[in-house]
């Protein structure tokens, strides 16, 4: 028996429901991950060991220091690094037009690349203080040196540039496709300049400016949510 034409066309239509409520779930998981990232960034690098300068003796002194502080600082940034990675792949779902989809896109892709492998590297913070509290400063200097210059080291050290660029990508994809305004891209680039002159002693300056580096995910995890709003 044939099934009447109404109710083949009431079934067809509620079969994409349960996709659309996973899709909308997902989204809002996406949205909360994008917003949380930037939060934990800025409480880890609140919570950084003082640093008297960037040699590597001061580093693993700053890190020895008080180990309370070490382990809440990475974990927080582990926590804030892979956060914002999972939330960078729902970014290109905010463009809707052709203007600015491939820039986004790259931007996703290399800012997830990026901050999944820094996130690996913050368990450093961890060694580094466990050898600058067990042995000679000198030794532990050594230590972490030795690491450091590793034959395959910039293969996984070397992907952080690649997260700076891709958060940059995004600023632009998104100004670009009318997500956000070209505000945002201003703002990024006057804190990855900011970077490169403030001294490292002023570590909440230093955090400050850093963790606005993780805005433009802020900001599309606000716009995420926005647009299901509107969309509901």
């Amino acid at each position: 028996m044939t099934a009447p034409a109404h109710t083949a066309t009431a079934t067809t239509a509620a079969l994409p429901e349960p996709a659309d409520r996973a899709g909308r779930l997902l989204r809002r998981a996406g949205g909360a991950a994008l917003i949380a990232g930037p939060l934990l960034m800025f409480a880890g690098m609140m919570t950084c060991p003082p640093q008297d300068s960037d040699s590597t003796v001061d580093y693993v002194t700053s890190l020895a220091r008080d180990s309370f502080l070490t382990e809440l600082s990475a974990i927080l940034l582990h926590y804030g690094l892979i956060a914002g990675a999972l939330g960078a792949m729902i970014v290109p779902g905010l463009v809707r037009g052709r203007k600015g989809r491939w820039p986004t896109l790259f931007g996703a892709l290399a800012a997830a690349v990026g901050l999944l492998n820094v996130s690996g590297a913050v368990r450093d913070d961890w060694w580094r203080m466990v050898v600058g509290r067990e042995l000679p400063i000198d030794v532990a200097v050594r230590i972490s040196d030795t690491v450091d210059g590793s034959a395959f080291m910039p293969l996984w050290s070397g992907t952080e540039m690649l997260a700076f660029l891709g958060l940059l990508a995004l600023c632009a994809g998104l100004a670009r496709a009318g997500v956000v305004g070209w505000w945002l891209t201003a703002v990024y680039l006057g804190a990855f300049v900011a970077m490169m002159f403030i001294p490292i002693h002023l570590t909440y300056v230093v955090g400050g400016a850093f963790s606005l580096l993780f805005l433009p995910l802020a900001v599309a995890g606000v716009r995420t949510f926005q647009r299901e709003r509107a969309t509901a």
